[in-house]
């Protein structure tokens, strides 16, 4: 039968690796930091497949590479913009827009496809300000949730050991 120092020794590696391993492959969603970050002055979620405004010609902003070029496809229309020094970017329509339209937003290396509805937000659709909701991909919780685990885990393992070491 394996010591429980062992044992222990085992699990605490196996978790020190878990952590590790599930720190270098997240891949957070964050709202407004990505290849769109708002549209008509409303932040964009990232992986949204469909996003309400209400002006008929709404500003595009967003960040990519410095000097990045990026096209902006909505319907037929295709327009392109060149990011600034800094790789922000912004375009907004010549035209007028209405309804639902299929707009992509492309570099060379990503792309961002959703359809546009210009309109009120139906009221069916919950919405909340900015100031009520966390940032989505905000990692506070998540480190919170974990150190307590860990936390947890280690007294466990603690109490396990002290009652082995009773009972030899």
């Amino acid at each position: 039968m394996p010591s429980v120092r062992l044992v222990l020794t085992f699990i605490l590696i196996f978790t020190f690796f878990s952590l590790i391993s599930n720190l270098l492959t997240l891949n957070p969603v964050l709202a407004g930091s990505g290849l769109v970050s708002s549209i008509g002055g409303a932040t964009f979620i990232q992986g949204a497949k469909q996003f309400w405004v209400s002006s008929p010609r709404p500003a595009f902003s967003g960040v990519t590479d410095p000097g990045g070029n990026i096209d902006i496809t909505i319907g037929a229309e295709k327009n392109g913009v060149v990011a600034d020094s800094s790789g922000n970017w912004s375009f907004t329509p010549a035209a007028d827009l209405s309804g639902d339209n299929q707009v992509t937003v492309a570099t060379a290396t990503s792309s961002v496809t959703f359809t546009l509805t210009i309109g009120a937000l139906p009221e069916n659709i919950a919405s909340a300000s900015g100031s009520t909701l966390a940032p989505a991909g905000s990692l506070t919780p998540t480190l919170a949730i974990l150190g307590f685990g860990v936390l947890l885990t280690t007294f466990g393992l603690w109490g396990l050991s002290r009652s082995f070491a009773k009972s030899q």
